[in-house]
């Protein structure tokens, strides 16, 4: 029979020892005091022989715990003793055996003949079990029965050791096959649904992209051909807040596909969003500025505009009327921001209200949590909403 060679070198991990080891441990214990017992209770003649045997083979017994260390060591002190044994039992019967005992055997041998299989390779236990079994085999006056204690005593222990271990080592490899399939399929998966992601990303930035483009050339052309100087400025505004958006889906939809973590930076590095105090005064919100804004980049001033400005777009839509409050901090090593709106002054409009895609404060959450910031957004228990953004400076 040929071993795989996968089971041909042990691979023992920490608790497998730490098993082995009290098995040991509690082997020699059992030994030691069945074999004290017996000799104690007289079932051997207790002569100088049977005294000498229990002394042999409680030192194999004892040594049964240096197995697990040593087992090269403890399978040669269990051949040295087999072979002392016979060596007793054919040149001077009844010194280190009982008088007319034909087994030699020591009474721990098919335990060290287990371990020494699982712990060797399967070719060097073998060769200990060989070893042991020829002197234990008296061939002064051979006899099928001692052919028999000797063989079980070491050839069948060490192919019942091997059977069991080729048997654990497939169980364990065909279970790691399973978790390694699983994980397989998980990531097979979870690539299909990016894939799904970016797919449905792309189709998404060609339906907006096309109409935003075709709004900002509008808007541009009117911008252009007016001679209504309102009607020029709300042009240009429409202009520049479309080709914002345009920046900003541009941004986003390659955060999407390409699955970074980056923060986006599609945009010239000093672009901050837009003028805070424009958006505010465009939705009658009460603006409060504490800091220089100079002290944190612009990317995390583009976070903040884009907070206010989602915020703003949410008290517009479910709070009408309210009069919404806008704090922005610039403490010099981050950005706090606070948009709080009060209870609604009038009724909602339904259509207005379920036109969104229910993505926007997410959005934001994502946004700034990939700068590094803290997000929330909640009801004050006032009958308004309270968002509250932190960015450390220090996001890039």
């Amino acid at each position: 029979m040929r071993i795989p060679r996968r089971f041909s070198r042990p691979e023992l991990i920490v608790s497998d020892r730490r098993v082995m080891l009290v098995a040991a441990f509690g082997a020699a214990g059992l030994l030691a005091v069945l074999q004290i017992v017996l000799y104690a209770a007289g079932v051997s003649d207790r002569g100088a022989g049977s005294f000498a045997e229990l002394i042999l083979n409680l030192l194999l017994d004892a040594s049964l715990p240096l197995v697990v260390r040593f087992p090269r060591t403890v399978g040669a002190l269990a051949v040295a003793v087999t072979t002392v044994l016979a060596a007793g039992a054919g040149l001077a019967p009844g010194v280190m055996t009982p008088q007319g005992d034909p087994f030699v055997t020591p009474v721990a041998a098919p335990i060290v003949v287990s371990f020494l299989v699982v712990l060797l390779t399967w070719r060097q236990a073998f060769a200990y079990a060989a070893v042991l079994a020829l002197p234990a085999i008296p061939i002064w006056s051979p006899s099928w029965e001692t052919l028999y204690v000797a063989l079980s005593s070491t050839a069948l222990p060490a192919l019942v050791a091997l059977y069991l271990k080729i048997r654990g080592e497939l169980v364990r490899s065909l279970r790691k096959r399973a978790e390694l399939a699983d994980s397989e399929r998980r990531l097979l998966s979870e690539r299909a649904e990016s894939a799904e992601r970016r797919r449905l990303a792309a189709e998404l930035h060609d339906i907006v992209t096309h109409h935003v483009t075709e709004i900002v050339l509008h808007a541009d052309a009117l911008r252009v051909t007016t001679r209504d100087g309102e009607a020029r400025v709300a042009a240009e505004q429409i202009r520049q807040v479309g080709t914002r958006t345009l920046t900003e889906l541009h941004d986003l939809i390659r955060v999407v596909t390409t699955g970074s973590q980056a923060v986006p930076t599609g945009r010239p590095d000093d672009d901050t969003g837009g003028d805070l105090a424009t958006l505010a005064a465009a939705d009658d919100a009460a603006l409060h500025v504490e800091g220089d804004p100079g002290t944190v980049p612009a990317v995390v001033a583009r976070a903040v505009y884009r907070v206010v400005q989602e915020s703003l777009t949410n008290a517009r839509k479910h709070a009408p009327g309210a009069p919404v409050t806008v704090n922005v901090a610039y403490p010099g090593d981050r950005a706090d921001v606070e948009v709080r709106n009060e209870p609604a002054q009038r009724g909602t409009d339904p259509a207005l209200t379920g036109a969104g895609s229910g993505m926007g404060l997410t959005g934001l959450d994502r946004r700034v949590t990939l700068l590094g910031g803290t997000f929330s957004a909640g009801a004050d228990g006032k009958g308004g909403f309270t968002v509250t953004a932190s960015i450390p400076a220090s996001a890039l």
